[in-house]
């Protein structure tokens, strides 16, 4: 384009310079023919009609020279701005890049982070568990130890009342204690007048640890009415029972004959 412009501005001055020349011709071939006092005169009027011409081609290319310039740095102002507008959007670019991956690496490393905490956690709360369940254990298995301890302590302690009973019974330890129980029962008995010769009465006796009478009941019984509520006012009366001469022989529901002595 520039190339075209200087050509384009180049042909009217050759055209100017090729007519000026022609016209230099033909007044030359003229001043052959006319005297030399007449030549000066029309030397200098065709230089004044020529030096404006050529002013004013130099005058045009310099202002062409000009724009040329001028248009020239404007557009290479213009390819600097471009390259720096693109400079900066491709660092900008670098830097959205580098922060969403920073971004990314973050949100990964706390990812890790939370799930590395997260087993952690159930690391802590299984190895909590399993501590509780082996605990446990080991409460249940002292207890069963010590369950069975007691059950074989209770049933050496029951072998051993039971052997001691049954010792009692047959040295008559427990014939002696419930006739005690009878003969004081007999102390506290109020006679009633219906009462009479050869009465005997079945006695079934609920007693608890100290002797404290809890019941009476009257099983067979030759005797009326008021001789039944005597004898059961009497056994009330007769508490605390006496205990047994061996702890034993202690029974709650004891069985007496009640049979008065004349």
């Amino acid at each position: 384009m520039q190339i075209r412009q200087s050509e384009n501005s180049l042909l009217p001055l050759g055209l100017s310079l090729g007519a000026h020349l022609l016209l230099l011709g033909l007044l030359a071939a003229n001043l052959s023919l006319w005297p030399r006092q007449a030549s000066q005169p029309v030397r200098l009027a065709i230089d004044a009609a020529v030096v404006p011409d050529l002013e004013a081609v130099r005058q045009r290319e310099a202002e062409q020279r000009r724009r040329r310039e001028t248009e020239e740095r404007r557009r290479a102002e213009e390819a600097r701005r471009q390259r720096e507008a693109l400079e900066q959007q491709r660092r900008a670019e670098e830097q959205r890049r580098l922060a969403a991956e920073r971004q990314r690496l973050e949100q990964q490393r706390r990812a890790a982070a939370e799930a590395e905490r997260r087993a952690r956690a159930q690391r802590q709360r299984e190895a909590e568990q399993r501590r509780r369940r082996e605990a446990e254990e080991r409460r249940r298995a002292a207890e069963a130890r010590q369950r069975q301890a007691e059950r074989e302590a209770e049933l050496q302690a029951q072998l051993a009342a039971e052997q001691a009973r049954e010792d009692a019974i047959r040295g008559g330890l427990l014939a002696q204690w419930i006739e005690v129980i009878r003969q004081k029962v007999q102390r506290n008995w109020i006679k009633p007048p219906s009462a009479g010769p050869g009465l005997e009465c079945e006695l079934r006796v609920r007693q608890i640890p100290g002797g404290d009478v809890v019941g009476v009941e009257i099983g067979r019984c030759n005797g009326d009415a008021a001789v039944v509520r005597s004898i059961e006012n009497a056994v009330y009366r007769a508490a605390p029972l006496p205990p047994p001469p061996d702890p034993a022989l202690f029974e709650r529901n004891i069985v007496l004959i009640f049979r008065p002595e004349e």
